[in-house]
């Protein structure tokens, strides 16, 4: 069938006359109007184009100002030149996520496969992109919530990229800072070492500051791997980073700022880590605390049950104050893999954890402080687990909301799901999919900030990439 948008029908009508003429149907049109119509005995309705989700995203090339009613989702859609978004809350009393994506996007770029919000600002890494004649180069792209909702601001590249570096791996944004992780970096001779940028804003520009890499930085650490800012303070993994014997044990550096300077104030690693730890894999930090996942610990009696550590700082030193594992923590759960922090609450992600026997359908676990102490408050689960999920992939935090992936549900095609805290109890609010094909990964990667949340889908149009916007209300 063929789908023929509003403005089209009436082409016809306006070919015998001149091209300023007026067209009414049903009565005079008014006189600023090109198109009015009304209806004589007020009984009658306009009916817009009506589409499935899946039809209106094949729509080729839409141009701006084309209306379709999304059968789907039960709401009005516009197109603003680039990409399609709701004009009405849906059915459920909830506006559907608003989908964005790369200016100079392309092909195998991966833009969503990490992504960070803060504020009215929004960080998305494109690890594959292709800069210049530099192959998989990396680079991240800066959105700004404006009046005509999140639009693209700056596109950030390493001032001494290169092929392979996988810039845009791993992003954070804070405030007028924001993070971006290089693991594969070549420093020097070290072959994937690993570096991190840090930029800074200054108005509608973003400037690089400073690169940041470890002051013990070998070849192969992976330094970048994930990373997280907060005030004057970033953390950043190096999960192969390898300690005394102990080969890819890995490990977190800590850097503060002072006026423009970067400088490392410590290294974290685990009070018990051991071989293939890869701890560093996930870092979150919050006010004085920082926790770390090392989803592949559990030494010999459970390999890869995985477990995080939570650092405090005092003055300018770094302590481990506690390790966290899952209270019903199995081996290959892979605990760690993700991990958030707000306030008094961690979420640790464990995508490999078997609820109820279902093979790789995932968890997360939320623990709360007392004092010095953390204790495991809730286990969640998606609302409709099945085997591969991976719930818990991807975690984010932020006052009494929750936001966590299962990018493997539905064949990959992914979801998130919503939880809220009252009192001691988190109940899932919603669950927010996609209508995108199967491998699309949405889901990849979330990030969560007073009331508005981003989700990555790295693999969507031949793994181009795309993240959706939406708020938890």
């Amino acid at each position: 069938m063929k789908h023929i948008f509003l403005f089209i029908p009436f082409l016809w009508l306006a070919l015998p006359f001149y091209t300023h003429a007026q067209i009414g149907m049903g009565g005079q049109p008014h006189p600023s109007a090109v198109l009015d119509l009304k209806s004589p005995a007020n009984d009658k309705v306009f009916y817009p184009t009506r589409l499935t989700t899946a039809q209106r995203l094949a729509v080729p090339n839409p141009q701006a100002g084309a209306l379709v009613y999304d059968l789907d989702k039960g709401t009005l859609y516009l197109h603003d030149g680039q990409n399609w978004f709701p004009l009405a809350p849906t059915t459920s009393g909830q506006l559907p996520p608003i989908d964005r994506t790369a200016s100079d996007g392309a092909a195998n770029d991966q833009f969503g496969l990490s992504v960070a919000i803060s504020g009215d600002y929004a960080i998305v890494g494109a690890l594959g992109d292709d800069v210049g004649s530099t192959i998989d180069q990396g680079s991240a792209y800066i959105f700004v919530r404006t009046g005509n909702g999140w639009v693209q601001q700056a596109k950030l590249v390493a001032s001494d990229g290169a092929t392979n570096d996988y810039f845009g791996y791993s992003v954070a944004i804070a405030g007028d800072y924001a993070l971006v992780g290089a693991y594969s970096d070549n420093i020097g001779i070290n072959s994937g070492q690993g570096s991190a940028y840090v930029f800074m804003r200054s108005g509608d520009e973003w400037i690089q500051q400073a690169k940041l890499t470890a002051s013990d930085g070998a070849p192969n650490d992976e330094f970048g791997f994930n990373v997280s800012i907060a005030g004057d303070y970033a953390v950043i993994g190096a999960s192969a980073d390898d300690n005394g014997s102990n080969t890819n044990q890995g490990s977190a550096y800590v850097f503060v700022r002072s006026g423009t300077t970067w400088s490392q104030q410590a290294k974290l690693t685990a009070g018990d880590g051991a071989i293939n730890d890869f701890f560093g894999t996930s870092v979150a930090i919050s006010g004085t605390y920082i926790v770390v996942g090392a989803p592949y610990g559990g030494g010999a009696i459970s390999p890869s049950q995985g477990a995080a550590y939570v650092f405090l700082r005092s003055g300018t030193t770094w302590s481990q104050q506690a390790k966290l594992t899952a209270g019903d923590g199995t081996a290959d759960d892979q605990f760690g893999v993700s991990v958030a922090l707000s306030g008094d609450y961690a979420l640790v992600g464990a995508y490999y954890d078997d609820p109820g026997g279902l093979t790789e359908a995932g968890s997360a676990y939320v623990f709360i402080r007392s004092g010095s102490t953390w204790t495991q408050q809730a286990k969640l689960t998606n609302s409709n687990p099945a085997s591969g999920h991976l719930f818990g992939f991807s975690v984010a935090l932020s006052g009494n909301y929750a936001l966590i992936s299962a990018y493997g549900e539905n064949t990959f095609q992914g979801s998130s799901t919503l939880f809220v805290r009252s009192g001691s109890t988190w109940s899932r609010i919603r669950k927010i999919t996609d209508s995108s094909p199967s491998n699309t990964f949405n889901g990849i990667s979330v990030s969560l900030s007073n009331g508005t949340f981003i989700i990555g889908a790295s693999n969507f149009r031949n793994a181009q990439g795309k993240v959706s916007f939406g708020t938890v209300d």
